[in-house]
């Protein structure tokens, strides 16, 4: 058998009559049921190969071979090849046109000249692995997006495909709706599908794929395996990319010798945490220095603020009340966002430190052992980095710990849900609570959306949380609050500071402010401006969580 299914010698396709290229001599293969990630800047040719390798752009020279023959170009010969590779576009609307779910997914095998019994028991079959029988019956239109995603992908599984592309698969899909695509993902390979996707996200394509694919200003930039390509700093700065978080961090715990290079690379930070667990130090990082005496600190971590009263209800009333708990303890400052920190200088003149130069001032005071506490909502980038910089340290310290984000534990979830519901106890029923967190294109992201559903699973229909940055977006929540049509709609903070997106992307006066947006809707607004760090509550959470990390190392020893 051919191990290779598709194949592009020297493509080259234009928009707009030769006057550029959206694809400029491309050339590749793409092996039999392996999982390729297609990367690289919007406009890199992306997309138009995808469109190309399904018949419906045809290349303006090159030669596209599929199962080692050139693609038939004949009405008969693309209709066999949309049978074989199957595309589901970014934007599901451009593919579904049925009046029914059912329907929509019973079009295609029907057109096969399949019975009806046979197609029923196609349909059925995917309709089960899809997750979609909730929704079977349901007019196509009044889909969620993350319904017609799922559709969508139902469509081309069907037809039973040698090939499915997927062009930005998790684009409209919530942390539940990506976890079904990707058990269907990884079925279809399991079934020797061949599956090419498209992605921004490193992280998630570092862990998925057999093979990356680099593609810049129409052409292939590099191909190779996952470390291959992500370990080439000069081909990612190409193709706007980023390192995976796991592979930044794995190589500079091999450079400070803490792992041994001679590992197999992780590809999850699950592996990455087994390898350090398996390491004597731990997370007690010994160092080499000689100290004559004890002396402690805890450092607390920030992201930041440029609003003076907001800082000194928050981050400095958790410094304050960590403080009181540990006397023995000289409580330090880092901040981690340089752009705060940059304003703070230039229109205050104030400087505070970043991890790495409070670990600088730590040494000089004479610090022994070192206590880390983030003050972060979730275990994100900033928490990586920070843990970073902090291990550079290691050689001058004789221990260095860390306590865990807010949010890191199923009890810690089930916690601040209980100090959400305490703090806003006069919720009405025919009210709604609408919480703003940041959110980031960080895998830890799925944890808003898992922590939005608990929020009703502990019987709280009335609360949602999304966030100004990634999912839940701000439609999704009007979506869902317009279907609760409550009497009045209340804004607060998610974020540990109310700060710069509370006052104005939350509750500002800009028509894309959350509160326009829900006035614009018909819905009455109250904004409570208070950050988390200003609920008794929840500076209590991060003392317990510099505890835990005290208790753990003291039963380590």
């Amino acid at each position: 058998m051919n191990n290779v299914i598709l194949k592009a010698e020297n493509l080259f396709f234009s928009y707009d009559d030769e006057k550029s290229h959206s694809l400029n001599g491309l050339s590749l293969e793409i092996g039999r049921g392996k999982k390729i990630a297609f990367m690289g800047a919007n406009g890199s040719g992306k997309s138009t190969f995808f469109l190309c390798c399904n018949g419906i752009n045809r290349p303006t020279s090159g030669t596209l071979y599929f199962d080692g023959a050139p693609v038939d170009y004949s009405r008969e010969g693309l209709l066999k090849l949309r049978q074989r590779v199957g595309i589901v576009f970014q934007d599901p609307d451009n593919q579904l046109f049925s009046a029914s779910v059912y329907q929509e997914i019973s079009f295609g095998v029907l057109n096969l000249g399949k019975s009806e019994a046979e197609a029923r028991q196609e349909v059925e079959r995917v309709i089960e692995k899809m997750g979609i029988s909730p929704f079977r019956d349901r007019p196509t239109h009044a889909l969620s997006g993350g319904q017609k995603k799922q559709v969508s992908i139902a469509d081309i599984l069907v037809m039973h495909p040698d090939v499915i592309i997927l062009d930005e698969p998790a684009a409209a899909l919530d942390p539940k709706h990506t976890a079904l695509v990707n058990d269907a993902v990884n079925q279809m390979t399991a079934d020797g599908i061949t599956v090419m996707m498209s992605t921004h996200d490193v992280n998630f394509a570092f862990e998925w794929a057999d093979e990356i694919v680099l593609l810049d200003q129409g052409q292939v930039l590099m191909q190779g395996d996952p470390v291959q390509v992500f370990s080439n700093q000069t081909a990612l700065s190409r193709a706007n990319l980023e390192q995976p978080a796991v592979l930044q961090l794995f190589d500079s715990l091999c450079k400070k010798g803490i792992l041994k290079n001679t590992l197999p690379v992780p590809k999850t930070l699950r592996e990455l945490e087994e390898y350090i667990a398996g390491v004597t130090i731990d997370r007690s990082v010994q160092g080499y220095r000689e100290f004559s005496r004890t002396r402690k600190a805890i450092l607390v971590v920030s992201f930041g603020t440029s609003f003076e009263e907001t800082r000194k209800v928050t981050i400095d009333a958790i410094e304050q009340e960590i403080a009181r708990a540990y006397p023995d303890c000289t409580v330090y400052r880092a901040w981690t966002s340089k752009m705060i920190l940059k304003k703070l200088m230039k229109r205050d003149g104030i400087h505070y430190d970043n991890v790495k130069e409070a670990f600088a001032r730590m040494r000089e005071d004479g610090i022994t052992d070192v206590i880390v506490q983030p003050t972060h909502v979730i275990n994100g980038i900033e928490n990586d980095l920070m843990t970073q910089d902090a291990l550079a340290y290691k050689k001058d310290f004789h221990s260095i710990l860390f306590g865990d984000p807010l949010l890191t534990t199923v009890e810690d979830n089930d916690y601040v849900i209980r100090a959400i519901r305490e703090e806003f106890a006069d919720l009405k029923e025919d009210e709604v609570l609408v919480l703003m967190g940041h959110g980031t294109t960080h895998y830890s992201n799925s944890i808003y959306a898992a922590l939005d559903y608990t929020f009703k699973d502990r019987g709280c229909p009335n609360i949602f949380l999304g966030t100004v940055e990634a999912y839940p977006s701000m439609q999704s929540l009007l979506h869902m609050v317009e279907k609760y049509n409550p009497r009045r709609v209340v804004l607060a903070p998610f974020m540990i500071v109310a700060g710069d997106h509370a006052k104005n992307d939350m509750a500002g006066d800009d028509p894309e402010s959350w509160r326009c947006q829900f006035e614009a809707a018909g819905f009455p607004v109250s904004c409570v401006l208070k950050g988390l760090g200003e609920y008794p509550s929840i500076r209590r959470l991060f003392v317990d969580h510099v505890q835990a990390a005290v208790e753990k190392a003291e039963a380590e020893d």
